[in-house]
């Protein structure tokens, strides 16, 4: 785990709230992404994933008050928090969901003990298995779904949304167009900074005009992503620019046939 721009005492702190937050169900925080893996730059933010039980997650106390402890570290970078149950991130981990393949192969425990443990030896029994394309494909369209019928709020939504969308579309497309497609695969496709690399060196030649423009589209997108994070000014005019590029190309009649065929 990469401690080291974490004030100790901060840090403590952090702990000791987190201990006095009651909940009906044991539950743990994860720590990944590029500050965990040891490999981030100024502008990386701390992300952390919350395991917890669907009974708890329910109560708007309970997040707001894991948020509130964890906001004390944005003394070091902004802080980014997910929440799922267990049950939910076991049935990702079973049909190979990028995102539950970083937390399990790319992740440290920050707080509490024994869910993660368990996941991590079911997982280290799946994935020694052939990554099940057919319903991996059938989860990240109706992921896709769910993100294009979201409401967004504010730009920081809006570009959230853009975010997922590029990302999951990727994603297919490399699960419908790579043969032998492994699991650190995987791994690099849900990290942002490893997916364009990955695609452009070692999928060159398989790419077509179409997947050059999504990876553009990609890499502006998660530019604005840390801009927004970072609280620094952004042009309303790159989102729109960079939303109707993605509704065109996801309207071209073509492309489409051949990433949905």
């Amino acid at each position: 785990m990469e401690f080291e721009a974490l004030n100790p005492n901060l840090y403590a702190q952090v702990l000791d709230e987190l201990e006095l937050i009651p909940s009906t169900k044991p539950y743990q925080i994860l720590f990944y992404g590029s500050r965990e893996r040891g490999d981030y730059h100024p502008d990386s933010d701390l992300n952390f994933y919350l395991v917890a039980h669907s009974t708890d997650q329910m109560k708007s106390q309970f997040i707001d008050s894991i948020s509130r402890a964890l906001q004390k570290l944005e003394d070091v970078a902004p802080v980014n928090m997910i929440a799922g149950d267990a049950d939910s991130l076991r049935h990702r981990l079973k049909i190979s969901e990028p995102g539950s393949v970083q937390l399990l192969e790319a992740s440290s425990v920050f707080f509490g003990e024994g869910i993660f443990e368990d996941l991590k030896a079911d997982w280290d029994k799946w994935k020694e298995r052939e990554i099940p394309k057919s319903d991996l494909i059938q989860y990240l369209e109706k992921r896709i779904r769910f993100f294009k019928q979201q409401v967004t709020r504010n730009v920081k939504d809006e570009i959230a949304q853009l975010e997922r969308i590029t990302t999951l579309t990727l994603h297919i497309w490399a699960l419908q167009n790579i043969e032998d497609l492994t699991h650190i695969e995987l791994l690099k496709m849900d990290t942002p900074d490893q997916l364009v690399p990955l695609f452009t060196n070692l999928y060159r030649k398989e790419l077509e005009a179409p997947i050059w423009e999504l990876l553009e589209l990609q890499t502006k997108v998660r530019k604005l992503k840390v801009d927004i994070r970072w609280k620094r000014d952004i042009s309303r005019e790159d989102i729109h620019e960079t939303k109707y590029k993605l509704i065109s190309l996801r309207n071209d009649e073509e492309f489409m046939m051949n990433l949905w065929a």
